[in-house]
């Protein structure tokens, strides 16, 4: 029998979107597979959804648990999971025929033990079939990149490609290389950047598909735009616990990237919250931005970002049109990006 490949679809409130998600999973072109969903206590009809779609295929298992959260969901499925391979589906997205096939003869190809593609965002309320999108989808010629373990950690901590590994949806991961790792349930935000970057500090290596053949649904009232402190301080747990194995493991390379990224993110967050008027979370922030300023690493970081978290914190009038300047900047960067995928073929 071919390697088998447990694809992992945790659930909650996500009736609207399921069934497509579970489409696109079953036309794979590879036929190996079973799938498993986790019901983590929905309130909507995603339940009874489930449920029924796991009676019109024999390849799709059910289980259910009370409300426990999205990494609870991920660990049962995993613990559930028979195949040599899991993959991470989340039930509001979905993917291309082609991705599982794909991915699986990369890792077997190359010895990878983590792969990955491009993502492709698309709005929740952006009517696209992607089955409907790759009806020309039977393109078999690919480009991409395989990582040792140094490299994959390198790009992991870059600018340029990190956020392809950045969040699990979409990543192919050999389930004995895992072990026993599994997602840190207490947490509700930035837990599945903190597992994979874990998988890579195992020594994992790492392949990544120049293809954007994984959607990835924006919701305004996802987990990656939650305002709240016990999010902000996820988010923060998470970074922190990378920026402390980055400096033992490249010293203070590793360690001014990563407190860089910490500052920009405190200060979008701070943004955030001033326009929400969200006075607890403001303060929080505060209080983070200074201990982040007091520490032994901060001198250590550009100039330029220290004037940017002293603006942002101390001077926020002045920081306002930074910010506006910045995030125009990001977004045309992005734009041009999308340009340049389109017109080397990377959406397949």
């Amino acid at each position: 029998m071919e390697d088998l490949v447990s694809i992992i679809i945790p659930v909650y409130n996500t009736e609207e979107y399921l069934r497509e998600c579970v489409r696109s999973a079953l036309a794979q072109s590879y036929p190996y597979f079973e799938l498993i969903l986790i019901d983590d206590g929905s309130e909507d009809g995603s339940a009874s959804l489930c449920a029924s779609l796991c009676g019109e295929d024999q390849r799709i298992r059910f289980l259910s648990q009370p409300h426990m959260g999205v990494s609870a969901a991920r660990n049962a499925g995993m613990e559930a999971a028979g195949g040599k391979y899991l993959f991470f589906l989340d039930s509001d997205d979905t993917m291309h025929p082609l991705l599982l096939e794909t991915l699986v003869q990369l890792c077997e190809g190359t010895g990878a033990a983590l792969a990955t593609e491009v993502y492709r965002h698309v709005e929740a309320t952006e009517a696209r079939d992607i089955m409907d999108s790759c009806r020309s989808g039977d393109d078999r010629s690919w480009e991409y990149t395989y990582m040792d373990n140094r490299e994959a950690l390198r790009q992991f901590s870059s600018h340029e490609n990190g956020y392809n590994f950045h969040g699990i949806g979409g990543k192919l991961v050999r389930r004995d290389a895992a072990g026993g790792l599994r997602f840190r349930e207490h947490m509700g935000n930035s837990e599945d950047t903190l597992f994979v970057y874990q998988l890579l500090d195992q020594g994992l290596d790492a392949v990544i598909l120049w293809k954007e053949w994984y959607e990835y649904r924006k919701h305004p009232g996802g987990s990656s735009h939650r305002l709240s402190v016990q999010a902000c301080k996820d988010s923060y747990q998470c970074l922190r616990y990378i920026c402390s194995r980055e400096e033992a493991r490249e010293g203070d390379a590793g360690m001014v990237f990563w407190t860089v990224v910490i500052s920009a993110r405190l200060r979008r967050l701070y943004v955030r919250s001033r326009r929400r008027d969200s006075r607890e979370m403001t303060l929080y922030l505060r209080e983070l931005a200074r201990e982040e300023s007091e520490s032994e690493r901060f001198p250590l970081i550009p100039w330029r970002e220290r004037v940017k978290h002293y603006m942002a914190f101390r001077c926020y009038p002045l920081y306002v049109p930074l910010h506006g300047i910045l995030t125009l900047r990001w977004r045309i960067r992005e734009w041009k990006q999308k340009r340049a995928r389109e017109r080397e073929g990377w959406n397949g």
